[in-house]
């Protein structure tokens, strides 16, 4: 026969292990985060794929976000490089968009020199919501 004294520390680890292994729900879960839709937008006037033209040292390029706006807004990074080199060309920092359509201002844009430009536009309430850049070429014509 078997004794209590070696039955119940068994039953008391059992009881202990089964009853900490179920937790117990919280009552309030937080709320699931909304999907975003992918994020995209269009340059209305300029020609992907094709060489741009400008006749001044700076260009207003308009950007229109064509999904849905994203809550807190968005992240734009632009990346501007001439041509031949490859050597950037700096350009003033873009405060985050909550609008659409906007204009990003490119400067110092030197005559008869064409450029590389790449806009990107990120999500800033979703890190992995990021468009698709978009690169096209720019030349200054001004003589």
């Amino acid at each position: 026969m078997i004794s209590l004294k070696t039955c119940l520390p068994v039953f008391l680890a059992f009881t202990l292990i089964t009853f900490s292994s179920c937790k117990k729900k919280k009552g309030s879960d937080p709320a699931p985060s909304v999907q975003e839709e992918a994020l995209t937008f269009e340059l209305p006037e300029i020609k992907l794929g094709q060489y741009n033209q400008v006749l001044d040292s700076t260009y207003g390029l308009k950007v229109n976000i064509t999904s849905k706006l994203p809550e807190k807004g968005v992240k734009v990074t632009l990346n501007v490089a001439t041509e031949v080199g490859n050597i950037p060309l700096g350009q003033d920092n873009i405060a985050d968009v909550n609008t659409t359509p906007f204009i990003i201002t490119l400067k110092h844009l030197k005559p008869l020199k064409t450029y590389v430009v790449t806009v990107t536009l990120a999500s800033l309430g979703n890190t992995a919501n990021v468009a698709t850049p978009k690169v096209f070429n720019l030349t200054n014509k001004a003589e």
